[in-house]
């Protein structure tokens, strides 16, 4: 019967060697995170240049600190409506159709940009209001506002 095993003697790696091995590990991965990295970094900048960064480490450090004086703050009668109509305002963005209030906002910007540009002083009479209606994009500004009045009416 063969003796049992009692001295084991462990693989010894050199510090340069561990060294070396950890660099390629952290140069192999800066390699493949190269985009995330550099986004990582842009972030850091624009918070630093904003000044949250300073705050997000200040309030890091103090974390126990910081939610002391938050719960105090929001704990105010103030801000009880607030906190009261929150799940219902989540509610409501989420039932939101963003695509379709995009493209109401850009229309309502182009309208805005156009009413600048006019001359206020111009007067309008019944006979130009008749007139307009031809134009195809008064035309099609007007039903869809009827549109808007009529879904909005709907009970």
């Amino acid at each position: 019967m063969g003796k049992a095993i009692t001295n084991i003697k462990r693989l010894e790696v050199s510090k340069e060697e561990q060294l070396e091995k950890d660099y390629q590990e952290v140069k192999q991965a800066l390699a493949e995170n190269k985009d995330a990295i550099i986004k990582g970094i842009d972030l850091l900048k624009a918070l630093e240049e904003g000044g949250t960064l300073n705050t997000l480490q200040a309030v890091s450090r103090s974390k126990k600190k910081a939610l002391g004086y938050f719960v105090n703050e929001i704990s105010k009668e103030t801000y009880s409506p607030l906190l009261e109509n929150l799940p219902q305002l989540f509610f409501l963005l989420v039932e939101l159709d963003v695509k379709s209030i995009r493209e109401v906002t850009s229309r309502l910007n182009e309208g805005v940009k156009q009413m600048n540009e006019a001359d206020v002083h111009d007067k309008t009479s019944v006979f130009d209001m008749a007139k307009a209606l031809k134009d195809p994009e008064i035309n099609r500004s007007i039903t869809m506002l009827m549109q808007f009045l009529k879904g909005m009416g709907r009970e």
